[in-house]
């Protein structure tokens, strides 16, 4: 009888360590912060949560920061991003305008040289909040990433803890 109970108290461990691993890589993720491209938004040393299943069966909205890769690269990077498949996007003088249209970015904390592009079809334009400090989608070998490269959305500071809260 008390082997039995070993195996059921081992069997019960094991499941629940399967079920919080599944969990972290599929659905909640958490990302450390490297560098100034997120700032004022985020801060090199923040530890924010990521929400892994935020996209399924859909891409992000413009304006949403997430956790991405870039294509060729191995390392991940948090992005905000800016530009959805078949924008048009422009910057002129610090202003964005997609499609024409002037779109207010509060969380800028340094203006952003020009530059236009447009997006193909599954592209979508990911750039630093701190753009004088930001390598992003802008530069010729980084680009716009596909939704496949998206990871999840980054909704969370977590630490330090003066800094808790979510993320806009």
């Amino acid at each position: 009888m008390k082997a039995g109970r070993w195996l059921f108290a081992a069997l019960a461990v094991l499941l629940a360590v399967a079920a919080g691993f599944m969990l972290r890589l599929y659905v909640f993720g958490t990302v450390r912060v490297a560098g100034a491209s997120m700032q004022d938004t985020l801060k090199s040393g923040d530890l924010a949560l990521v929400t892994r299943l935020e996209y399924a069966g859909r891409g992000p909205n413009r304006g949403d920061v997430v956790e991405c890769r870039f294509p060729g690269r191995d390392d991940t990077y948090v992005k905000r991003i800016v530009g959805l498949p078949g924008d048009e996007i422009a910057f002129t003088g610090g202003q964005l305008t997609v499609n024409g249209s002037l779109v207010s970015e509060p969380y800028v904390s340094t203006p952003t040289e020009d530059y236009a592009i447009a997006l193909g079809e599954d592209e979508y334009l990911a750039l630093g909040d701190n753009r004088d400090e930001s390598y992003d989608s802008r530069m010729a070998d980084m680009g716009p990433i596909g939704r496949a490269d998206i990871l999840g959305r980054v909704r969370w500071i977590l630490f330090p803890m003066s800094r808790f809260g979510p993320i806009q």
